[in-house]
Order: C-alpha cells, then structure tokens, then sequence
C-alpha cells in the first residue's frame, strides 16, 4: 500500500532541521527512565499522554494506532516516520501516541487489553516481553508477517535473539541498544593516561578513578544511573544468567542468582567505589543526572546507553572536550558480551483484515534499510538489520562518526549465549527496583554487601515465586 514513487523528501528535511547535535538524549527531561527502562531513553519528559494527528489529512479509510514510549525528540522521530508512510500510502493512516515513560506505557497498554481497547500496535520495553507474552493479547510476529516480503535472517543476531521465545520472534524489534563506555579523552591525557587506550574491566576503572581524583582533575572517576540494567550487563559479560531456567527462558523462573561471586565482585566493587568517592551516585533510574555530572566534568568516565552516542557527542563538543567511547567494562578477564536493551513493536490480536494488512504494510517499510538508517541516525539507536548496516557503511556513516562504530562493533562480537540473550520474567520491574532499592541500602546503611544481597534474593525469588502462583489461580 505504499507508493512505488514515493518521496522521502519530508525524512530528509526533519534530518536537516533537527541535526547530530539535537537528537538521541539530547535533554535530561528524555532521561526519565524508571525500573522498567533499559536504556535511558525510554522518552518520558513529563508531558501528559498525547496523540499525533500530523497524518489526520488523509484520506485512507484504514487507520492504525501506534502507542509508543517516545518523547522529547525520539518522538518526532517516531512522528516523522509515521507521517513519510502515511504521505505514500494509500488507503492507510498510522496514528501515533505518545503514552508516557515504559512503565507507564506498559501499563496503559495492558489496563487497554483489560478493557478490550488495545491498540493495533503497541512499543513494549524489552523486559515487558514476558508480560505481552502470558498476556495473550499479541500475535508472534514470525505468524503475523508473511515470511515471502520478510527475510528474518537479515536482522542482527543479537537483537532477533532477544526478542524470540521458543525459536519463534514475537515483536519487531524497533529501538535496539546495548551499554557502553564514554570518557573524557582531554582529561585522561591530563592525567597522564592513554587518551585512545580506555580501561576495559572494572578494576582498570577503579584504577584510572584513583588516578583522575588523586590528582584533581574531578570530583569522581565515574558516574551512571542506578539502573538494574547495569549489573544485568556485567552478568552477561560474566557469561552468568541473572535468574534460573536458562534466564528465564525455558520457563517461568523462580531463582535469581545473586548467591555468586559474580554479584559479589560487581557489588562489592559499586558499593567501594562510592564509599572511596570514585563513584558519583546520580540516584535510581536518574540517567539525566548522570549524562550531566559527565559532560559537565564532575567526572571522567560515564557509562549509559549507546541510544545517547548523539547527545553525547553534541555535549562534548559544546563543553569543549574530545569524547572517546569504549566497549561495555567487564567484571573479570572474560568478555562474552552485552544485552540488548530498548523496546519492540507488537501486534495485537484480533485485528480485522484491512487493518492486519495495513499495519503489515507499515511494519515491513519501517524494517526497510532507508527507514532504519533514518532512525538510527537521528536516534542513536542500532539498524536491526544487516542490509541497513550496509545502507549506512556505503553512505560512509560510520566513518564519519566512530563512536557509532564502536557501539556496533561491540554488538557484532557479542558471543549468542544464554546470558547474553537475556533475561525474562513477569514481574521483571519489579525485580529491578528490589536491585536498585538494594544498592542504595548499602551505600546508606552499615549493612555488609553480603548481607544485603542475601536479603535482595530473597525478596526477589518470593516476587518471582508470586507470579508463577498467580498465572496459576
């Protein structure tokens, strides 16, 4: 249903206006992710839900309804898209609404199930998968979309991989991103440290830290967000699954492994950098605080998402320093690699016909390498796509933004694992808000790292528990 001519104008004039400088996280009011935000962008900035009806002036008798998490400038984004499909199209017009924060957006989606007002499409935060899934109210996408106009081998393994269940894909992956390391070059080469040489385990870390405050150049080493997300990252790298039953992903887990050395060495060193003062605590889910600490000089090193390599850029630039960006630090010597983190793209059930076809219209043009290359360029987010990549490499993209390159380069050689794959649970926000809850008791009360995890685990297996027995009554 999209025209074979259709222009692409409206796209590159919004690239034009909005700029490298004004994209991706370029606000902390972006910044506002709550326990079930993976990467920092989950877009809520305080507004109250809204509904895009740039589209409203076609014609089509079709309209589908796309619920999103996207605020601030990831939203024009989404805006954009929707309007370039709907200016091609024909007889179909995609309506976009913006319904707050991930959590909140999670919630409205299943408060809307409840009550029989779904939307044809809905953004879901990554971790949420589980919850759509024992919802019932979504249809895979590898059922929905018709396997001779979609090549699923195209997708980059990581991000495919994530969003499968039982070797089926359930949603279409949309905004895709994984951690990674931003430092201060001009302020490592004052230290007398390798500019182009950044510390790739958390003991380097501690080690560079020491170096930059010792010598007062800023208050702390590193800041980043108290965000379950972070320690889920150095399991995976660990190669250890967060949670029993493969991650969570043979079955409904009941077990969260934070009885390991792996969650000791991780916490115990988070909780003695903060008591040494290397460490800037920017507070829970406080991504903005964070990015800001860093790109004002507070401190050297931060760690965020590759959906802020934009903004970040933009403020080095603005604060007068040379940013470098490195791969996710891992606990030990082993690197197997990182989790996808973001949101996808599901398919409610129950759809008429017209609308079924239209929505799978939309979806397949979105997954188109011209799309994807749009996206990512004004987002940060990954092309989820091989045939993107290579859109974007023969545009010479990469090459003109390395930071970008690194956090692909770090997606590319991120070994398939259990743990990589990441982990899935019901009540998963939950359980990351027991986590984040958790850090904070440490660094503010005399209570040893031991013990606290000890208490995290068990609050988290009965949280874990709970919904198993929940599903069952």
């Amino acid at each position: 249903m999209v025209n074979s001519n259709g222009s692409h104008s409206g796209r590159r004039r919004f690239l034009q206006t909005t700029g490298a400088a004004t994209v991706g996280l370029a606000s902390a009011g972006c910044l506002g992710a709550t326990s079930g935000g993976s990467d920092g962008a989950d877009g809520s900035d305080g507004s109250s839900s809204s509904t895009n009806s740039a589209s409203s002036e076609s014609s089509g008798e079709t309209t589908i309804t796309w619920w999103h998490a996207m605020g601030g400038n990831l939203g024009d984004t989404v805006d954009a898209l929707a309007a370039d499909f709907n200016e091609q199209s024909s007889g179909v017009t995609v309506e976009t609404s913006y319904k707050g924060s991930y959590d909140e957006t999670l919630n409205a989606v299943t408060s809307a199930i409840g009550a029989g007002e779904a939307p044809e499409l809905a953004q879901i935060v990554d971790l949420g998968s589980r919850l759509a899934i024992d919802s019932g109210a979504f249809v895979p996408m590898e059922e929905a979309l018709p396997s001779d106009r979609i090549d699923w081998s195209d997708f980059q393994d990581p991000v495919i991989d994530y969003y499968s269940f039982d070797d089926t894909v359930y949603s279409m992956p949309f905004n895709s991103s994984n951690p990674i390391f931003y430092y201060n070059k001009d302020m490592f080469e004052e230290a007398g440290l390798n500019p182009e040489s950044p510390p790739s385990t958390l003991a380097e870390i501690r080690e560079v830290s020491e170096t930059i405050v010792d010598q007062g150049i800023a208050e702390q080493g590193i800041t980043f967000a108290n965000v379950s997300w972070f320690p889920e990252q150095w399991f995976a790298e660990a190669n250890v699954p967060l949670v029993n039953e493969e991650n969570g992903r043979a079955g409904d887990p009941t077990e969260i492994n934070l009885d390991t050395d792996t969650a000791d060495r991780v916490f115990g060193w988070w909780a003695d950098m903060h008591a040494d003062g290397l460490y800037n605590h920017a507070g829970v889910g406080n991504w903005g605080a964070a990015q800001q600490a860093f790109l004002n000089g507070q401190t050297a090193m931060w760690i965020s998402s590759t959906a802020g390599v934009a903004s970040a850029t933009a403020g080095a630039e603005e604060n007068g320093f040379e940013l470098g960006t490195g791969y996710y630090p891992t606990v030990g010597d082993t690197r197997t690699g990182v989790v996808i983190g973001g949101a996808s793209l599901w398919m409610t059930r129950g759809l008429s016909e017209e609308k079924r076809q239209g929505l799978t219209d939309f979806l397949l043009w979105l997954a188109e390498p011209e799309q994807q290359a749009f996206w990512h360029q004004n987002t940060g987010y990954f092309p989820i796509s091989d045939s993107a990549v290579e859109y974007l490499e023969e545009d010479g993209w990469f090459d003109e933004n390395p930071n970008f390159q690194t956090a692909f380069d770090q997606l590319q050689e991120t070994e398939q694992t259990v743990a990589t794959q990441g982990w899935q649970a019901g009540p998963a926000s939950e359980v990351r808000t027991i986590i984040q809850d958790g850090y904070v008791s440490m660094i503010n009360s005399d209570v040893t790292v031991e013990s606290k995890l000890e208490e995290m685990k068990t609050e988290a297996d009965d949280v874990l528990q709970s919904y198993i027995q929940s599903k069952g009554n």
